[in-house]
Parts: C-alpha cells; sequence; structure tokens
C-alpha cells in the first residue's frame, strides 16, 4: 500500500501492506556499516562499531513498533531486519516480551526470503 522514501529520511512506518485482509506495519532496519554511506562525513569510519550500532537500532526498532501497536491495534506490527547472528541473538533476547507486545521479527536473508522468528 504505501513504503517510506528512506533517501529523504521520511519519519513513520517503513511499509505499509495489506496480507489476507489484514494491514501489516513494518519497521525496517539494515544493518551498520562501518563508514558514512552519506553526507558530510561519507567515507569517513563512524565512531560505533556495526555490531554496538545493530543493537541501538534493533531497540529503535522497538519502539516504532510499539508506537505503531497503540497507533493502529488492528495492524500487524513487524521488525524487519537483513539476517545477521547480532539481530538473531537480540531477538533471541527480547522474543517473549515482543510476542506478547504483538509484535512479530521478521529476517530477511541476501536473496529476499523472509523468515518469521519464532
Amino acid at each position: 500500500m504505501r513504503t517510506a522514501n528512506t533517501a529523504t529520511g521520511e519519519h513513520g512506518v517503513d511499509v505499509v501492506a495489506e496480507r489476507h485482509g489484514t494491514t501489516i506495519g513494518v519497521e525496517v532496519k539494515g544493518y551498520p556499516s562501518k563508514t558514512y554511506a552519506r553526507g558530510p562525513n561519507k567515507g569517513l569510519p563512524k565512531p560505533t562499531s556495526p555490531t554496538n550500532q545493530a543493537g541501538h537500532w534493533y531497540s529503535h526498532a522497538i519502539l516504532a513498533a510499539m508506537k505503531l501497536r497503540v497507533a493502529q491495534p488492528s495492524w500487524l506490527s513487524v521488525m524487519a531486519f537483513p539476517d545477521f547472528p547480532k539481530y538473531r541473538s537480540l531477538h533471541a533476547k527480547t522474543a517473549a516480551p515482543l510476542a506478547a507486545a504483538g509484535i512479530e521479527v521478521w529476517v530477511i536473508s541476501s536473496e529476499g526470503a523472509i523468515e518469521p522468528l519464532e
């Protein structure tokens, strides 16, 4: 139904779609790089390691997914990440409360396959 314009840094739900009569709101995160990808620091090393930054991005996704649950309680709230061990590890540590809140976590393979984590 709609996707956010990530090139301009648009705020809000990244993807809103409908599947089998259910509206889905998806907060999408990538995996951090070691260097800045754009802006005045493009190409320079970032001060935070990608593994630590991934943890920050995961926590930001949790907040966005929880806010979506409040704003749109009838929607399925999903957090989506590339399939990296760090994201799987973070999910394993937060799976029960996320499930209790009605928030799903999906990992996306490099080939584009979606795997909902349990």
